[in-house]
């Protein structure tokens, strides 16, 4: 980014008047802000496909306007998130390794050159000025003319602030964070194990906190960074694609991450662009989508139903960067019913495809998704919990024997040793807040690594917005937070390290937090229990109704129970309700660890 006020300087530029004629004036300078897209790229990697630049990696192209022109809309939110409003934005593009003599003979055609965003190899700041008012002219004060950034009236101090505030962001990240930073990054792990060359899909399965995310995220880098794969990651939560992105911005990966080399994002946004280019010509509303989901995705199943509609329609996807991948990798795959599983088995080899699949851990449905009907498939079992300290690993041991349903036991390796649990009436919860996060934070960790997860009931809907309902009594306690339950916030991810997140219990899967605290516990699972639907049971699993319906309540408690590394805070509304008796008992078992405040 360049950012800039200054005094008593004007120059002379050509651009469109208020007349929309071109014109050549003096214009007096005040202040500029601009973000700055950097490309080392030389003459002979760089080529134009109508107005937009395009780069080339390797057999693949990137279209560097778009992501010029994207760059500049994220800024713009960002300060907008920051300070409530944002300068107005431009935009350039630099290729440091093209002369001015090159950049004309591209931008020239029968004999007239094309207006652009782009700098050359070396340039001087008038050159600078000249690209920034085409994008947007000065305006006439009296008999001359002013070019202005500002237009919301922010103040240089204000926008450095903000600034200050993303880069104090990477410089404390926190433990955790730098921890998972190091995960993905560590070069010791056998990225082959999950890449099968033999045309079979890769799929290893495991429990909450093996290891899944990160495998596929390493996969990822790997791919993209040794065999310069274009990857797509996939998965339901929204707010865990916003917290793989949060952790690859920190990470500050090559110029080679970026969206069009690795992409993270939701199944229904992947299905929605796909089923728009496919069938519907882009008329498809988001909304209309989501209403006829399955019908949506069965049609599209049906016009794939030979081998020459299927390659139509991976060679219509070869034509949008935004559809054409070279690997899928699907996290949560359990989750996806049978006919994203299908579509995504026909648009892609299956040696292109890697799966992470965690069980019995569902959320839209009881009934999982199997992957084990595909018989060319590559199998690793990931055994061990990775994230839990030894007692949380013991503490959800305890509360499935007690549940007395029939399911493995979580096992560790024995590096983690420590880990506590808080169970405490709601009303005494910010006795136990302010401790456990001094706690977190002499742990090395920041308050976006303490996670609070609510229960529907305690977000607030209105007139189409959401939020937590006791959001304002936090904030007088001085408790910033990043709000999830707010769907405009779930886009994106936290920039402040003084907030905390927090998220409805069903957003949660696949994140984690130093400490977590499950509020209202007994009112979340009492949520669940109503929503229950009970389905026909198989006769040859000797499965009774009562015991698939436990299986469901305890697959909704261990999806929260499993997302803390250190301390679990669960605070109960009712002490007499089902949950909290059940509670009890568990804490007897583990008295030395799980501490009970009346």
């Amino acid at each position: 980014m360049m950012v800039g006020n200054i005094e008593n300087y004007s120059t002379v530029l050509e651009f469109l008047d208020e007349k929309k004629e071109v014109c050549r004036a003096l214009v007096k300078i005040t202040n500029f802000c601009t973000t700055i897209e950097v490309k080392r790229h030389s003459i002979s990697g760089i080529y134009l496909k109508g107005t937009d630049f395009y780069v080339r990696y390797g057999k693949d192209s990137h279209c560097v306007t778009l992501q010029s022109n994207n760059q500049k809309i994220s800024a713009m939110n960002f300060f907008k998130k920051a300070m409530g409003i944002s300068p107005y934005m431009t935009n350039l593009i630099w290729f440091t390794q093209v002369t001015e003599k090159e950049l004309d003979g591209l931008l020239t055609n029968s004999g007239k050159k094309m207006p652009s965003n782009v700098l050359p190899c070396t340039f001087d700041f008038d050159y600078v000025l000249q690209l920034l008012v085409s994008q947007k002219p000065p305006y006439k004060v009296n008999n001359s003319y002013v070019f202005s950034s500002n237009g919301l009236n922010c103040i240089h101090d204000d926008i450095r602030k903000a600034l200050t505030l993303f880069s104090e962001t990477k410089e404390q990240m926190g433990e955790l964070t730098r921890r998972r930073i190091e995960q993905i990054s560590n070069s010791s792990f056998d990225n082959n194990s999950l890449v099968d060359s033999k045309g079979k899909v890769s799929i290893y399965r495991g429990r909450a906190g093996t290891g899944k995310t990160i495998g596929l995220i390493q996969t990822a880098i790997k791919l993209v960074d040794e065999n310069q794969a274009r990857v797509l990651i996939l998965t339901f939560n929204k707010a865990l694609v916003s917290d793989m992105r949060r952790l690859f911005a920190l990470a500050e990966l090559p110029d080679m991450f970026e969206a069009s080399c690795l992409h993270v994002n939701t199944m229904h946004s992947y299905f929605l662009r796909l089923a728009n280019f496919v069938l519907y010509d882009g008329k498809m509303k988001g909304e209309k989508f989501l209403d006829n989901y399955n019908k949506v995705l069965q049609e599209l199943l049906e016009f794939m139903q030979d081998d020459e509609s299927i390659e139509y329609v991976r060679e219509l996807c070869q034509s949008n960067y935004q559809l054409d991948w070279d690997y899928i990798l699907i996290d949560e795959a359990q989750d996806w019913t049978n006919l994203e599983r299908d579509i995504v088995l026909k648009l892609f080899d299956k040696g292109k495809i890697i799966v992470a699949d965690g069980g019995q851990q569902f959320v839209r449905s009881i009934d999982v998704c199997d992957w084990s009907v595909i018989r060319e498939r590559n199998n690793i079992k990931l055994k061990y919990c990775l994230r839990q300290k030894e007692n949380l690993v013991k503490f959800l041991n305890v509360y499935t024997q007690k549940a007395n349903i029939l399911s493995g036991k979580i096992l560790t390796n024995g590096n983690m040793p420590g880990g506590k649990v808080v169970i405490v009436s709601q009303e005494k919860l910010f006795d136990v807040h302010f401790d456990e996060m001094r706690r977190l934070v002499e742990a090395g960790n920041i308050a976006y690594d303490m996670l609070y997860l609510v229960p529907f009931s305690q977000v607030k809907h209105s007139y189409g917005n959401t939020e937590f309902k006791d959001k304002e009594l936090f904030e007088e306690l001085g408790i910033q937070m990043w709000d999830g339950t707010n769907g405009a916030n779930r886009e994106s991810y936290s920039i402040d390290t003084n907030e905390l997140r927090l998220l409805q219990y069903d957003s949660s899967r696949g994140l984690e937090g130093w400490t977590v605290v499950c509020m209202n516990f007994d009112v979340f699972l009492e949520e669940k229990e109503k929503a229950y639907v009970p389905g026909e049971v198989d006769s040859l699993l000797l499965e009774t109704p009562e015991e698939r319906k436990g299986k469901y309540l305890l697959n909704w408690a261990m999806i929260p129970l499993t997302r803390a590394i250190d301390t679990i805070v669960i605070t109960l509304k009712n002490p007499m309700s089902k949950a909290a008796l059940f509670l009890k008992e568990v804490a007897v078992e583990c008295s030395d660890f799980v501490t009970w405040i009346d």
